[in-house]
């Protein structure tokens, strides 16, 4: 294999990293309501597992003392920043509640509603789709979209919902769909997350470079080699062949992994080609 074109892989290497049509698009997690604090700190966990920034805690049943308490500060770990920077939002009339949410989401762009429900097409406005068959809108401008999660006991309201452009569900066992809050926003932005952001395997100064086509060329040719060199029968051979082409097409390997499988069959060709010089004398 070339070791200055591998070389050059390795120096233009980028890990996982934002899609460029992506770019412009920032995210707030929006929690409605949110009842337990430990939620809210395993929230702030996995938005920083993911590269989401932006928590906004609106109008929460949980006590704000306990919500920046040190223990919550132990269910965030290192998303701990995130919770220290999440903007509460306190509404001091519980009847107040809707038209003071419906005002402060008037500054996103795009807003993206959660529900553990939306089965069937009873409800026409719990009519969901799934996480991972979202399309996410693309902007040549700034564009600021929500995310937003109901409370633990029962989740966005008919009327929280119908203020959003769509609705996500995750697929659960017909047995027990809850989802624990956590978990949910995990699974959300991990989607997200997958559509967003160009996903290399690898990190640091020592990334996995995915074998490509040429590189596989090399290692079919020495194996045509071998099959020719073993004299199976003619209409066999070609089936051979195809089923190892067949194996590492479907095979995701690294250039390591073919470098050392390379190894191994050049030896057999060379094996092969001095027995049959051998047997030649």
């Amino acid at each position: 294999m070339d070791k200055k074109k591998n070389n050059r892989g390795i120096t233009a290497f980028q890990e996982t990293h934002r899609a460029e049509a992506y770019e412009n698009i920032s995210f707030t997690i929006i929690l409605v309501q949110p009842e337990h604090s430990g939620n809210i700190g395993a929230v702030a966990r996995v938005m920083e597992n993911f590269n989401f920034k932006n928590l906004v805690i609106f109008n929460p049943i949980e006590n704000v003392d306990k919500i920046l308490s040190y223990e919550t500060q132990g269910f965030a770990m290192h998303g701990k920043n995130i919770l220290f920077n999440a903007k509460i939002v306190d509404v001091k009339n519980p009847e107040n509640h809707i038209s003071e949410f419906k005002q402060f989401i008037k500054k996103f762009d795009y807003i993206i509603a959660t529900t553990a429900r939306g089965k069937t097409s009873s409800n026409i406005r719990r009519l969901a789709i799934f996480a991972e068959d979202i399309n996410l809108p693309v902007s040549k401008g700034s564009l600021n979209i929500a995310i937003l999660f109901g409370k633990e006991s029962r989740g966005l309201t008919n009327e929280e919902i119908g203020l959003a452009d769509i609705l996500l569900r995750i697929p659960t066992s017909r047995d027990y769909s809850a989802l624990n809050l956590s978990h949910a926003c995990g699974i959300i932005l991990y989607e997200i997350f997958k559509k967003i952001n160009v996903l290399n395997i690898g990190r640091g100064v020592s990334p996995v470079l995915i074998a490509d086509k040429e590189d596989r060329s090399i290692l079919l040719r020495i194996i045509e080699e071998i099959i020719e060199k073993l004299k199976i029968r003619s209409h066999k051979k070609e089936n051979v062949f195809f089923a190892f082409r067949n194996i590492f097409g479907r095979s995701l390997l690294s250039k390591k992994e073919l470098s050392l499988i390379l190894g191994v069959f050049s030896k057999i060709n060379k094996l092969l080609r001095e027995m049959n010089l051998y047997q030649k004398k």
